[in-house]
Order: structure tokens, then C-alpha cells, then sequence
């Protein structure tokens, strides 16, 4: 159950980190789809995935990149309200957490619009595959710990 957990939390929050770039303009949004296709593809190597496994798993993850694509305008409107707010005479706490809520709101739908498309994959996958990505993870994840350092960079 905890590698379900991991393997579908790992899932999201590259989703995630990949709708949060696309907010970034329109110009990176080529560039991101590349970077999460090419992410995907590297997976499905290592997984060795079958070419019916692999054609399901594209079909999802192009699924997901066109539900990041539609909500690309929205988080610009985000970014302009709260700077519109930040940059006004009067900002109160309710105003902050009006925003904060909408926010919420907006990575909720996102989220259960892509839930299904993680789980797909999920089911697509054999428990060997999975432990494989999940071994994956856990390996990035400690690399990745021994790499952080305070604001001058990596512990010496």
C-alpha cells in the first residue's frame, strides 16, 4: 500500500511541477511537454514496458498535458489578481484567504481531473514495474538529499 502511495505521489507531484512551469509562459510549454515525454519515455525504458503498456501510458499522459494546457490561463490570472492584490491600497487577511481558496479550489479540480489518468497508469503497470519505479524514486530521492546545503550551497 505505501508503494501505491509513493509511486502515485510521485506521479502528482510531477504533474504538478510540470503544470507549475507551464504557468511560466507560452513560449516553455513546447519544451515542457518534451521534458515530460522524454521523463515518461525514460520510465517505460526502465520498466520495459510493452508496446500495448506504452501506448497506454501516452494516451494518459497526453491526456494529462491537455487538462495542464487548458488551466495554463487560469494560473496567469492567478498570478495577475495576486499581484493586482498585493499592489492595492487595502489588503486584508480575508482577501488573502479569498485567494488562497480559489486557489485551493483550482488544484483540486486539477487534480480530480487527473487522478484518473494516474491511476491508469497505475493499473497499466505490473507490481515488478511499479517496485521498479518505486526503487527509482527512493534512489532519487536520497541522491537528492545528499546534494542539499544551506543558502551557500551543498554541506562541505
Amino acid at each position: 500500500m505505501a508503494k501505491k502511495i509513493l509511486i502515485a505521489l510521485g506521479a502528482l507531484a510531477l504533474v504538478i511541477g510540470a503544470g507549475a512551469a507551464w504557468a511560466h509562459g507560452p513560449g516553455r510549454h513546447l519544451m515542457m511537454k518534451q521534458m515530460i515525454t522524454h521523463r515518461v519515455a525514460e520510465a517505460e525504458d526502465l520498466v520495459q514496458a510493452t508496446p500495448q503498456q506504452r501506448a497506454q501510458i501516452d494516451a494518459s499522459v497526453n491526456k494529462i498535458i491537455g487538462v495542464l494546457e487548458s488551466q495554463r490561463q487560469n494560473r496567469q490570472n492567478v498570478h495577475q489578481q495576486l499581484v493586482q492584490l498585493l499592489t492595492g491600497e487595502k489588503l486584508t487577511t480575508d482577501d488573502i484567504n479569498a485567494m488562497a481558496k480559489r486557489h485551493a479550489d483550482q488544484m483540486q479540480s486539477l487534480v480530480s481531473q487527473i487522478a484518473p489518468e494516474i491511476v491508469n497508469v497505475h493499473d497499466v503497470l505490473t507490481p515488478a514495474q511499479r517496485q521498479t519505479l518505486a526503487n527509482k524514486a527512493k534512489e532519487m530521492h536520497q541522491k537528492h538529499q545528499q546534494n542539499k546545503g544551506g543558502f551557500g550551497g551543498p554541506a562541505e
